[in-house]
């Protein structure tokens, strides 16, 4: 979500993929602590751009993964400690994992060998 709403490189792909979401042709997810990283980034520029991409991405249908999920919290610590990994790339990681849906990044290669189906937009 970084990539489109930061401009980066890659951001249309974002954008079809959000567009499959909003059209209910795939399912997309989000979980609660990537929000507040993308909240807190974007709200650093101006706290009214981070409330107006929070809702754009509830409207286009993105599901917001809860972290009250003991198998969720658990696996983001396993790869953390176990890939030394920055905390909220392990809570993506482990949502993409638990729920058995692709992870969308960008070249970041901290997300390589963690056994999870990755699709990167951002090359």
């Amino acid at each position: 979500m970084l990539i489109l709403y930061l401009g980066e490189e890659g951001a249309e792909k974002v954008a079809g993929i959000l567009k499959q979401v909003l059209e209910q042709k795939i399912t997309g997810y989000m979980n609660v602590v990537n929000l507040a990283e993308l909240y807190y980034i974007l709200s650093r520029k101006s706290k009214k751009i981070a409330e107006e991409k929070e809702m754009h991405i509830r409207r286009f249908g993105v599901k917001i993964v809860p972290v009250q999920d003991d198998a969720l919290w658990r696996e983001a610590a396993l790869l953390k400690a176990k890939h030394s990994l920055p905390l909220a790339d392990a809570f993506v990681a482990s949502t993409a994992k638990v729920l058995d849906a692709k992870l969308i990044t960008g070249s970041d290669p901290d997300f390589d060998n963690l056994g999870i189906k990755i699709e990167r937009v951002g090359v």
